[in-house]
């Protein structure tokens, strides 16, 4: 474990732990934080919520599917309401 490499208790690497992941606002699948390989597998990369509902982003038109991959580009979220 990584608090005996340091000599301290689990509970304070973890609290450590969450401290930066809070001070940085990171999540899960977060494409500033992630590796190329971690963005690759992200689930939600190829879904786009659609009046509410998660459906695959191959659902949608083409048009829409490539205004939704450039604000993806851009780091922002889209979201489709009739």
């Amino acid at each position: 474990m990584l608090n005996e490499c340091f000599g301290t208790k689990s509970s304070t690497v973890s609290d450590k732990a969450r401290q930066i992941t809070d001070m940085f606002r990171m999540r899960y699948y977060d494409s500033e934080f992630s590796t190329q390989h971690m963005a690759e597998a992200n689930p939600f990369k190829d879904v786009v919520m659609v009046d509410g509902m998660i459906v695959p982003l191959s659902t949608i038109r083409e048009d829409l599917q490539q205004m939704v991959r450039e604000k993806k580009a851009e780091g922002c979220g889209i979201e489709f309401i009739p």
